[in-house]
């Protein structure tokens, strides 16, 4: 039986045999009607990858500026130990000492590092890497516990009466810190004064109630700013204690 004559169920004209063309996006975009109809097509099919591809030029961008940014130039750098004075103390001083140096902000910078923990330091890094700054000249203040500090007197801090003028010197007369180096054979040296009585005068930590010591380097790079931040301590007085509300 012959039936190549006869029809198919489907004709070859009907739309199962018919070539789909895909729509353009820019096509697809024209054909939405109004702001709602677009922004819903967009957040459905762009928003996310537009995210992305935003966060990792901002994320290469910022490497990028890190890598080739000049470095500012480091004016006073003080090592706090132990964490003896908090963040916002810190940023406080940052900001307060930096105005009184007539900082530029674009190419200089003061730095008040409270990371260095010194007590319980069982294997001894941070103590390494602490001395390690302090015998390079990278460090040009020391601020911690009486006790912590004068461990490092004969080290490598020297007697304030050869690092202030005279006048700053008599200013803190009151406010001295006295410790003897410890000799070669054992025996300790002259007590002189290493160090200044500052806890009235900077917000320290609740969690310690021993007093809080400042002291200068002896191979300090900046012993001018040094010297200045002591002088600026001085001319902005202790700290007030907050009277209670009436």
């Amino acid at each position: 039986m012959n039936i190549s004559d006869k029809k198919t169920t489907l004709d070859d004209s009907a739309a199962i045999y018919q070539r789909r063309e895909e729509k353009s996006d820019r096509a697809k975009w024209k054909e939405l009607k109004g702001f709602k109809a677009k922004w819903e097509h967009f957040k459905a099919y762009y928003l996310l990858k537009t995210f992305i591809w935003v966060c990792v030029i901002a994320v290469v961008g910022y490497a990028v500026y890190e890598m080739f940014a000049p470095e500012k130039e480091q004016m006073l750098y003080a090592a706090i130990l132990d964490r003896v004075i908090m963040d916002p103390e810190t940023e406080l001083l940052t900001e307060e000492f930096g105005a009184y140096i007539s900082l530029d902000e674009e190419t200089q910078e003061v730095r008040f590092d409270n990371t260095i923990m010194i007590s319980n330091d069982r294997d001894g890094s941070s103590t390494q890497k602490f001395m390690a700054h302090a015998y390079a000249g990278e460090i040009d203040i020391v601020i911690a516990r009486e006790s912590v500090l004068t461990q490092y007197v004969g080290h490598y801090l020297r007697p304030l009466s050869e690092q202030l003028p005279a006048d700053l010197y008599e200013d803190f007369s009151e406010l001295y810190c006295y410790a003897a180096p410890e000799n070669d054979d054992g025996t300790l040296g002259k007590e002189e004064p290493y160090g200044i009585y500052i806890t009235d005068y900077v917000e320290g930590s609740p969690y310690y109630k021993e007093p809080i010591v400042l002291a200068i380097s002896g191979n300090s790079k900046h012993t001018e700013n040094a010297e200045a931040f002591v002088r600026y301590l001085y001319e902005k007085g202790p700290k007030k204690e907050e009277l209670p509300e009436s």
